[in-house]
This record gives structure tokens, C-alpha cells and sequence, in this order.
């Protein structure tokens, strides 16, 4: 089954972040498993309060995301999202690999 949760990009730091709705009140995470997943009859709700996080400069960029729930718990059904929620999908070079001072063209 296909469920939806809101991402959005955190204004002050960037990063992406989940919105997430609990017996606490609204707040966004960087963990997806900690996001309020709903279907598609209930996202109203999530938009509304991404929305008003948009307003409160809290986040920007928010939009609804496609999710499955596994045993490993929420999982992106899109590459970009999975991109986004783990990282890239190749290992990228340490410091000090002698790659310094290469740059793509």
C-alpha cells in the first residue's frame, strides 16, 4: 500500500526533513520513520500543515512524497527520494584520497 508523507527542506539548516505529527504537537525530522504517514484520502491534512510551516519560515520546498512501509519501516517509492532521505548511491572520496584540487568540468 502506498502512503504519502510531507518532505520539505529546513529553511535554517538546510537539510531535509519529514513532517511529523504526534500526540507532542508538529515538528519536522531528518529521520524519515519518525514522519506522519498517511493515504492519499488524508494528505490534505499534512499539506495544511506544511503549508503553515512554509509561512513560519520554519521550512521551504515542501511537497507530498510517496512512501511504502516495510519491515525496515518507511521507504521511499522514488529514487530522488531515496537520494535524498539516505545520501548518495555511490561512496564518494575521503580527504587525503589524492583527489585534491580535481574538479568536475
Amino acid at each position: 500500500m502506498t502512503l504519502q508523507v510531507y518532505s520539505a527542506s529546513l529553511l535554517k539548516e538546510g537539510l531535509v526533513a519529514y513532517l511529523c505529527i504526534d500526540e507532542d504537537g508538529i515538528s519536522w525530522s531528518t529521520d524519515l520513520n519518525k514522519a506522519t504517514a498517511v493515504d492519499e484520502n488524508s494528505i490534505d491534512s499534512l499539506k495544511a500543515e506544511a503549508e503553515r510551516s512554509e509561512k513560519e519560515n520554519i521550512v521551504v520546498g515542501a511537497y507530498a512524497v510517496e512512501v511504502t512501509q516495510t519491515a525496515n519501516g518507511l521507504e521511499p517509492v522514488e529514487n530522488r527520494e531515496r537520494i535524498r532521505a539516505y545520501g548518495p548511491t555511490i561512496s564518494l572520496p575521503q580527504s587525503g584520497s589524492g583527489l585534491s584540487g580535481q574538479h568536475a568540468a
